[in-house]
């Protein structure tokens, strides 16, 4: 049943993201991209590198952070796995890298993995809370019809028709409308468990009545490791500081995109920079193949004309900057990989070890 899913979920992944590469070649017009991309400058791509190795750092700090109530660990074993991870997302299908920088950093500090993925999914959740919040300035500031004055300077920069971006607000709106309630849903639960955490556990062993022992303590483990989470946001100071990480790898993406944006000359305000980056975040969330292809350059391309910029410099900047993003986070995975003594096979393997495997089973 388990394997039927996952061929589902990858066929349907490959299918949206065929889908969306050939309504993004479709619209190619070789020679003129050909030119675009002669004419870039690609100066501004070392900086953009540097600012991306900056975001590996700065998601390090925060998940080691988050595991830090139930282990101690160290950061440059964090940082393996959260390469590594990073890597496996962009290479196999089904965010298999959630559960491989988990195995990596259960192998190499000797916790359990159940523990470690209970952090990562506190990570997600934090991800996307400053996301809808992130979102939700952006769109107040470039809105049309934000703040009851007409369009605002960079909605007026951009000299788009009212119409289009009010049908592209309106549904950005129901998709942040959507992460919302799935937030503030896990948010209740999460607080529920933290204020009846024996009741809670005893609630779902019984409903897991009809599950395998070794699943049921999995799920039971898996809950009690959000229990000790939970830890780090009662620390206002902690909770600060991950806000910070979380904000702060926003900004970092922003920037990257502004300094590729630089080498193709395009000039858009602070603001819309962010919507395309907002853009870029919902549509990955998707079922796509692996690398996001296909998917995260038709979004790109077309959040891009929505401030006048033209086809054939969208596409060519949304290949680079696709590039820059896989491209670094492969090889610098690969470095980490030879670094921990794994090779691409364990890797692959890696995401099949049972959630409770210890350090000496991951291996």
């Amino acid at each position: 049943m388990k394997t039927n899913v996952k061929k589902i979920s990858l066929v349907l992944g490959l299918c949206i993201s065929a889908v969306f590469l050939w309504l993004f070649l479709r619209e190619i017009e070789w020679d003129k991209l050909y030119s675009a991309m002669q004419r870039a400058d690609y100066i501004y791509v070392i900086p953009a590198v540097l600012i991306t190795l900056v975001t590996y750092l700065i998601r390090t700090a925060r998940w080691e952070l988050l595991v830090l109530p139930i282990n101690k660990v160290s950061f440059p074993n964090v940082l393996s796995a959260t390469t590594i991870g990073l890597m496996a997302n962009h290479v196999l299908p089904a965010r298999a890298g959630e559960i491989i920088r988990c195995v990596v950093l259960s192998r190499s500090e000797k916790v359990r993995v159940t523990g470690v993925f209970a952090t990562v999914i506190m990570e997600r959740l934090m991800d996307s809370m400053s996301l809808i919040i992130f979102a939700t300035v952006v769109i107040a500031v470039i809105t049309p019809h934000g703040s009851g004055s007409g369009a605002t300077e960079a909605y007026a920069a951009a000299g788009n028709s009212i119409d289009t971006h009010t049908l592209l607000f309106v549904q950005l709106k129901k998709g942040l409308g959507i992460l919302t309630g799935v937030c503030i849903a896990s948010a209740i639960l999460l607080a529920f468990l933290d204020i009846y955490t024996q009741r809670t556990l005893d609630l779902v062993n019984k409903l897991c009545f009809f599950l395998p022992h070794s699943i049921k303590d999995i799920i039971l483990h898996l809950l009690e490791s959000f229990v000790r989470g939970l830890k780090v946001l009662k620390n206002f100071r902690q909770l600060l500081w991950l806000s910070f990480l979380s904000f702060s790898l926003w900004i970092s993406f922003v920037l990257i995109m502004i300094l590729l944006g630089y080498s193709f000359g395009i000039d858009i305000p602070f603001a819309a920079m962010c919507f395309v980056c907002i853009c870029i975040a919902l549509a990955v969330a998707i079922p796509q193949a692996p690398g996001y292809i296909g998917v995260f350059h038709y979004v790109v391309q077309k959040s891009l004309e929505l401030f006048h910029v033209a086809p054939a410099t969208a596409q060519s900047y949304a290949i680079v900057l696709w590039s820059v993003s896989i491209f670094t986070s492969i090889i610098l995975g690969a470095f980490f990989l030879w670094r921990e003594g794994l090779s691409f096979g364990q890797m692959v393997k890696a995401q099949e070890v049972p959630g409770d495997r210890n350090n000496a089973n991951a291996n």
